[in-house]
């Protein structure tokens, strides 16, 4: 959880995301692991009692102890008992063949031995649009989710402008910043329905045919014969900044989740037209996406659109199949948005032809460090292009950037910071009277801890977040994705972040977390 600190004697606006370095608690391990001690505890005593004592039966208790301690205990990353059953549960989904889609074009569609026969992809789970057909509000596009563990919700999609290019000061960044910021708590109010978003930056090559075309036909109206050594030289310079030329797209995912306040509002809005439950959420969508389309125009981010179903469906099948535009959406639906995959062990294998690699950047790998409202732009827009080999020739790096954001009510953001703050000094002080001198983990955690109190103070107009990064790389083949990936681990160190996890084995999965479907961040007990 964090909150925004602003230098308020400084025209350049910054922020400390990361001082979340470790797992709060009396012991510092997770409540799964815990509570697997405790079982085996009470396993251990029961059988000890139950078998009627002796040196044998302690023998094979303290085996038993000992087994659970070795495969649940936390070394590194993950413990041993997580690591096999991560590798069980691939195993049987590659045997249901669940990392594999085949959709009605692909070659191989219907054949038994390369086709499950999905309808869908398996990682969409229970996704789909909702139906609106005869509501009135037929040109709405909305996606219902609702997989088990969490409570169903609705997405809608926004096309955002974004800043206009050129040259802005510090200032016009802090004032942008804070423009954004102030939407973020608006929609993070108890009155809005709105209780998530996903921000998705999408980097594609920019295509130049167009442009190239009109240079030709404006050259032909001249009829200068000379003109064409000049022309030709363009055109080798086009060549040189085509692998530099980078086309940048920004999309807003609005989550609605069902909860009992948006079903009463749905019900409400449908009882007063005598229409269906489906057109009541419909309204009540709708209604609260023209506020929140305002208010994103208010803070500057250009031209916004509410996209139908033809232009979400091309979206997202440019995002998993890069040889589709984005902007081609004549004819996307979605039962046929959906191109062929294979998932691997490195990555993802989209139309025989693409190859993407899917990373979380986990909140705790943000350096803990004062960031400016550009902290990520060497991740969005500062990637170095690829060079090129023998097979390829150089090419702009192909990612999508996803951030998930669930707010969290401020009394809950409050209540939280000031637990957190307690134990921090808490286990600050027993170290002092203990003599015990650290690594300085504990000192960061309390300067976060303590910043987001004093951030959430009442009257501050502040929220709670909950928030993740994932990032998603594209290349040509693998040498061109490890080319690629190595790129943007450069770009994220220089945006302050320490690591990428990338998801091995399950990039297919993965995936789905950078698509407009809200996904990507677990539920907590905050965001309940």
């Amino acid at each position: 959880m964090s909150t925004e600190t602003v230098e308020h004697d400084s025209e350049q606006r910054t922020s400390i995301l990361g001082g979340e370095i470790a797992r709060r608690g009396m012991t510092g391990i997770s409540a799964p692991v815990l509570i697997t001690w405790t079982a085996a505890l009470i396993i251990g005593v029961v059988y000890y009692f139950a078998a009627g004592g002796g040196a044998m039966t302690v023998g094979l208790v303290a085996v038993f102890y000992v087994g659970v301690f070795a495969s649940t205990y936390e070394f590194g990353d993950a413990s041993l008992a997580a690591r096999q059953m991560h590798r069980l549960r691939n195993w049987s989904r590659m045997r249901r063949g669940e990392h594999v889609y085949r959709n009605a074009d692909d070659p191989a569609y219907g054949v038994a031995d390369l086709d499950p026969g999905w309808e869908y992809p398996v990682p969409l789970g229970r996704t789909a649009p909702l139906d609106v057909a005869g509501t009135g509000l037929d040109e709405m596009f909305i996606v219902r989710t609702a997989n088990p563990g969490e409570r169903a919700y609705y997405t809608v999609v926004l096309s955002v402008q974004g800043l206009a290019g050129g040259l802005r000061t510090d200032a016009a960044w802090a004032t942008t910043s804070e423009k954004f910021g102030l939407f973020s708590a608006s929609v993070a109010r108890k009155t809005s329905l709105i209780r998530g978003v996903q921000l998705i930056h999408r980097s594609i090559p920019a295509d130049l045919t167009m442009h190239e075309d009109w240079v030709e036909r404006e050259v032909e109206k001249l009829g200068d014969m000379r003109l064409r050594s000049p022309v030709e030289s363009y055109g080798d310079l086009i060549d040189t900044i085509r692998p530099h030329s980078e086309e940048h797209r920004a999309y807003v995912v609005l989550k609605f989740p069902q909860t009992d306040q948006f079903e009463a509002e749905a019900a409400r809005a449908a009882g007063g037209k005598g229409a269906r439950f489906e057109g009541g959420v419909a309204q009540v969508i709708r209604d609260e996406t023209m506020r929140a389309v305002s208010k994103l125009v208010a803070a500057g981010m250009g031209r916004v659109q509410v996209l139908g179903e033809q232009r979400t469906c091309a979206l997202i099948r440019a995002f998993v199949d890069p040889s589709n535009p984005l902007d081609r959406h004549q004819g996307a639906r979605w039962s046929n948005c959906w191109p062929s995959y294979v998932g691997g062990q490195d990555s993802v294998v989209v139309s025989r032809r693409w190859h993407t690699r899917v990373g979380f950047l986990p909140p705790a790998s943000i350096e803990p460090i004062p960031l400016g409202p550009l902290w990520l732009a060497p991740l969005l827009t500062g990637v170095a292009p690829d060079i090129g080999d023998d097979e390829n020739p150089p090419s702009p790096t192909i990612r999508t950037v996803s951030v998930r954001v669930d707010f969290v009510p401020d009394a809950v953001a409050r209540e939280a910071a000031s637990q957190d703050f307690t134990q921090d000094r808490a286990s600050q002080e027993s170290a002092a009277r203990k003599g015990i001198t650290g690594d300085g983990s504990a000192e960061v955690m309390a300067t976060a801890s303590g910043r987001r109190r004093t951030d959430l103070m009442p009257g501050s107009g502040h929220h709670g977040t909950i928030y993740s990064l994932a990032v998603a790389v594209t290349g040509r083949d693998e040498d061109d994705l490890e080319r690629a990936c190595m790129r943007v681990e450069e770009a994220a160190d220089e945006s302050a972040i320490k690591t990428i996890t990338w998801q091995d084995d399950t990039h297919d999965v993965a995936l789905f977390t950078t698509l407009p479907f809200a996904r990507g961040l677990a539920v907590t007990r905050y965001t309940k």
